[in-house]
């Protein structure tokens, strides 16, 4: 009896359910317009078309296709260090503190949450540092990255598999198969980690601090200046700590890596401050979502004299 009632609660739910016509454009390559995060959330509360008519609209940076969609509500999402512009976006997600009412929420992509795990001794004697990139040179930090591993090489070998700073040749390439397992992997067996950022932004966070947490390994920051707001700054090294000034922070990592006790209490604080905004956004996303759609398709007044050409 009790299968046949959650069964007709089930159908029923289904019945009810709100129809709504979506559609994707301007995507990163690689995204799934099939099994994505908008589309797994609605579809648990909303009946979903994919429409070339959509009532709504889901875009990112990679194009300007997003334009020649008319009559639609649309709403913006960027994993990149991009402000949006709300003369041509109804509603927005993105890593910057901006304060836009109800049409902008700001969500970080590449955050995970961090479970707490058990930190022992010998964690203090693994390998010293690595360095894990593949990109030369799009955005500043690309730049930078490279001579903060050069300067910090000059302590200690660090160890640099991938296309920048080459310098071991291991097993391990994260751009191919289950990159984000892949570097995981990696980088567990590495006191320190190097990373920074492609680009220095308020808010702009991205998996390169997030995935030496996970794996346990300090991760050695540059990027978001606003990084303390959220996360701890005993759990990590924070160049922004240092000025930027690359000496210093250098001194700090030789600091912890002669002393275990040092290392090892970073390396057990907590991570992710308890006010941060991290903890909640995944609320938040379902709220923010939920607003939208309920109050239909209704587009917001926009001056196209603001609007400028994007080159992504």
């Amino acid at each position: 009896m009790k299968i046949l009632k959650t069964l007709f609660k089930n159908q029923k739910e289904s019945l009810d359910k709100k129809k709504i016509k979506i559609a994707f454009c301007d995507v990163y390559p690689g995204f799934d317009l099939k099994n994505n995060l908008f589309l797994n959330f609605l579809s648990r509360h909303y009946e979903i078309e994919i429409s070339d008519k959509p009532d709504f609209l889901f875009y990112s940076c990679f194009g300007n296709e997003f334009r020649k969609y008319q009559n639609c509500v649309k709403i913006f999402f960027t994993g990149e260090d991009i402000i949006p512009n709300f003369n041509e976006c109804d509603y927005a997600l993105g890593f910057n503190y901006l304060n836009y009412g109800e049409r902008y929420l700001q969500y970080n992509w590449g955050y995970q949450r961090i479970k707490k795990a058990k930190v022992d001794k010998n964690m203090a004697k693994r390998k010293f540092c690595n360095f894990l990139y593949f990109n030369e040179n799009s955005g500043s930090g690309a730049v930078i990255r490279q001579e903060f591993f050069k300067k910090l090489s000059q302590y200690k070998f660090v160890d640099a598999p991938g296309r920048v700073c080459h310098n071991i040749d291991l097993d391990v390439e994260p751009r191919d198969g289950d990159w984000y397992q892949g570097k995981l992997d990696f980088i567990k067996d590495y006191k320190f980690t190097i990373a920074f950022e492609n680009s220095f932004g308020d808010g702009y966070t991205t998996e390169k601090l997030f995935q030496p947490f996970m794996a346990q390994s300090v991760p050695i920051y540059w990027g978001n200046p606003l990084i303390g707001k959220e996360v701890n700054s005993k759990a990590f090294v924070n160049c922004n700590d240092f000025d930027n000034d690359f000496d210093k922070v250098i001194q700090k990592i030789i600091e912890l890596d002669n002393d275990d006790k040092k290392y090892l209490k970073m390396l057990k604080a907590n991570k992710i401050k308890r006010n941060s905004f991290f903890r909640k956004q995944h609320k938040n996303l379902k709220k923010f979502l939920i607003n939208i759609i309920e109050k239909g398709n209704k587009p917001f007044e926009k001056n196209p004299h603001h609007i400028q050409e994007r080159c992504w």
